[in-house]
């Protein structure tokens, strides 16, 4: 009885069962929530989270020359009228939500992890100089550039994540940040949002199945909600970033 009533339980949730496949999610048209105005509000969005009550908490931050940082704080309750309302700091239940989705584990899966791969380079305005030795990608590889490598070289740090083979965060000479252009989904599903090169939101699944969204381009800081049911993301559209919901589901 045991044994039959278990196996009842996987059928009746493809999650568990290990048969999730993106192709076969319900996707929604995107729709537009609300919209964050950096000509107004200074610095950049840099932290996107799902709040217990539907709320979303949306973090803004800038840099001054010194590299001192600057946040502001904000909720949106798209019930009320979906505006962005400024509070003193970043609530409670946001770090957590945060955790999970930026992990490098899946949430209740940890098999299904990112690789990280973080790489030290000298490199030129014309190319790349590794090991001290022939420089790649020359304007002109005929001429000797031994001097104009030595004088022009500067370290490069690249960080690059990958899930099964495919990047889904890049950086180069900058601040790694988890979550900013990917997000699992909440335990057990195996599944990730994330900006493929070209700015598009994806999904991949367990599998490595991938599936492109239509419409959503420009995208930042994708965010899973805690239910699986709907996807956020921040849509670029010059000074402005839109706050855009899609529902997914099978």
């Amino acid at each position: 009885m045991l044994a039959v009533l278990l196996c009842a339980l996987l059928t009746q949730n493809p999650a568990v069962a290990g048969v999730v496949d993106v192709a076969q999610f319900t996707v929604s048209a995107p729709r537009t929530v609300t919209e964050v105005d950096t000509g107004k509000i200074p610095g950049s969005p840099v932290r996107l989270a799902w709040g217990p009550d539907g709320s979303f908490y949306v973090r803004v931050a800038e840099t001054d020359r010194w590299a001192n940082e600057r946040s502001r704080h904000f909720v949106v309750m798209p019930a009320d009228k979906a505006t962005l309302a400024p509070i003193d700091g970043e609530p409670s239940w946001a770090p957590s939500y945060w955790m999970w989705k930026s992990a490098t584990l899946a949430p209740g899966m940890p098999t299904l992890k990112l690789d990280i791969e973080i790489r030290q380079e000298l490199a030129t305005a014309v190319g790349t100089v590794r090991d001290g030795g022939e420089s790649q990608n020359r304007g002109d590889p005929s001429r000797p550039q031994g001097a104009t490598d030595v004088a022009s070289a500067q370290n490069v740090r690249k960080t690059t994540v990958r899930l099964k083979g495919e990047t889904v965060a890049e950086t180069v000479n900058a601040t790694f940040i988890p979550g900013l252009t990917f997000s699992w989904a909440p335990s057990p599903m195996g599944l990730l949002a994330y900006v493929d090169g070209k700015k598009r939101l994806m999904l991949m699944d367990r599998e490595g199945r991938k599936r492109e969204i239509a419409g959503a381009v420009d995208v930042l800081l994708p965010a899973w909600s805690p239910d699986g049911k709907q996807i956020a993301y921040l849509q670029k559209n010059k000074k402005k970033y839109v706050l855009t919901l899609i529902d997914v589901g099978r």
